[in-house]
């Protein structure tokens, strides 16, 4: 599942935004120009979807920062994200099976304030679902086994929060023979708690899918130093956002065979010196990890001693290949790598795109020089402060400079592709 789509009103720095999103993302632009509240957008959402959406706010600092500053309680804070999850389901209606499944999932809510900026309700929370619906058939020698036999038409699936009470919808459309009522029975959730919105609880099994995707987005913002110390066996399965606990997580990979040498393929393309990795346990309870490099026989040194780029290439690496989240953010990869490793690197971003969705932010032009400039979304401030994003290929005055075989790093670092 990839997010497609994403618009937000009165949100930290932005007024309105409204931007596409493709498989791999490079977010691009000065400082203080709104790279981090961007990234933002994404952590909310997960707040909201682990923690609740009063917790949310919180961590945000509260009301007061998370609307714009210029604009505060005048507005709703609201969010639409559209993703392409495909979400199917099947039903048997008058001795025939039928199918729905979609292929574009919208999810919208907007908050309002109260005056006094220190309270909140929810104005607006739906789910939209474009489906298609499809007859289906047994396969023949299989058991409750079907496939789709014709599609009759296409549909939509809403669903939303009012004060509380769910309501669901199927459009009625004539050519179908599908109803509300076939797909929506009585036992189905039909109300939340106060301030609670959808994405907080799964309203029913087929919607469950975009709660997930929230819940799970990494925000990786690597620091090479905390990987270096030593972590107990108690530490987190899956790789930290700062990567402290990469001895942990490259311990469960070394223990599969085939991940071990997947990870070894990975790090020698990368790092041709490396030669092993191992994870060396010490005081009963604690652990390290060592790598052996092609200058020594058979010594292998402890992370205390390795570069920053090599740590931060092993948790790179570990992040796009070894993590199973469809969604991924990463912040400033490119640190402590040498200038002549990023097109390796930019490599490896776009073969993991194809399996996953991913944004970086960068400061860096190297990442520029070697990306795709579709791949690339440039924020600005406005003149009036609020944050805006493009995309720079879209410009003329951009395409005119291309043709004129100046390089995209150049107008970045000559800060030209703004409007």
């Amino acid at each position: 599942m990839a997010i497609k789509r994403a618009k937000v009103e009165n949100f930290r720095s932005f007024q309105n935004l409204d931007v596409n999103l493709e498989d791999f993302n490079i977010l691009i632009g000065p400082n203080a120009s709104g790279k981090s509240n961007f990234i933002e957008i994404f952590r909310f959402l997960r707040d909201i979807a682990n923690h609740g959406l009063g917790n949310a706010i919180s961590n945000q600092g509260g009301i007061e920062y998370i609307t714009n500053i210029n604009i505060g309680a005048a507005k709703h804070l609201s969010m639409q994200i559209v993703t392409d999850e495909k979400i199917g389901f099947g039903l048997k209606k008058d001795k025939t099976f039928f199918g729905l499944r979609s292929d574009e999932v919208i999810y919208d809510f907007a908050i309002e304030f109260a005056e006094d900026g220190k309270n909140f309700e929810i104005f607006k929370d739906s789910i939209e679902l474009k489906c298609g619906v499809f007859e289906l058939e047994k396969i023949s020698g299989a058991r409750d086994q079907l496939k789709d036999k014709t599609k009759i038409g296409d549909t939509k699936i809403s669903i939303t929060n009012r004060a509380g009470k769910l309501n669901y919808k199927l459009a009625q459309k004539k050519d179908l023979p599908i109803r509300s009522t076939d797909i929506f029975p009585p036992f189905f959730r039909d109300s939340l708690p106060a301030r609670t919105l959808m994405i907080e609880m799964p309203v029913f099994t087929f919607v469950t899918p975009v709660e997930s995707m929230f819940v799970d987005i990494p925000i990786y913002d690597f620091d090479p130093k905390l990987p270096k110390k030593a972590i107990p066996f108690t530490a987190k399965s899956d790789l930290e956002e700062d990567g402290s606990n990469l001895a942990l997580v490259i311990k469960r990979i070394l223990e599969d065979e085939r991940k071990r040498r997947k990870l070894l393929n990975l790090m020698n393309d990368f790092l041709p010196f490396v030669k092993d990795l191992r994870v060396e346990q010490f005081a009963g309870r604690y652990l390290i990890f060592t790598v052996c490099e092609s200058y020594s026989e058979n010594n292998y040194f402890p992370a205390s001693l390795m570069s920053d780029g090599t740590v931060n290439v092993t948790s790179l690496i570990i992040a796009l290949y070894f993590e199973e989240d469809p969604f991924v953010i990463i912040e400033e990869p490119e640190r402590n790598i040498h200038p002549y490793l990023i097109s390796r690197l930019m490599s490896m971003f776009k073969e993991t795109s194809k399996e996953k969705q991913i944004i970086v932010t960068t400061h860096n032009p190297e990442i520029v020089k070697y990306a795709d400039i579709n791949d690339l979304l440039f924020i600005s401030r406005d003149c009036d402060g609020f944050s805006c994003i493009e995309r720079p290929f879209d410009r003329k005055e951009v395409k005119a400079f291309l043709e004129n075989e100046i390089g995209i790093e150049e107008l970045f670092v000559q800060n030209l592709l703004g409007s």
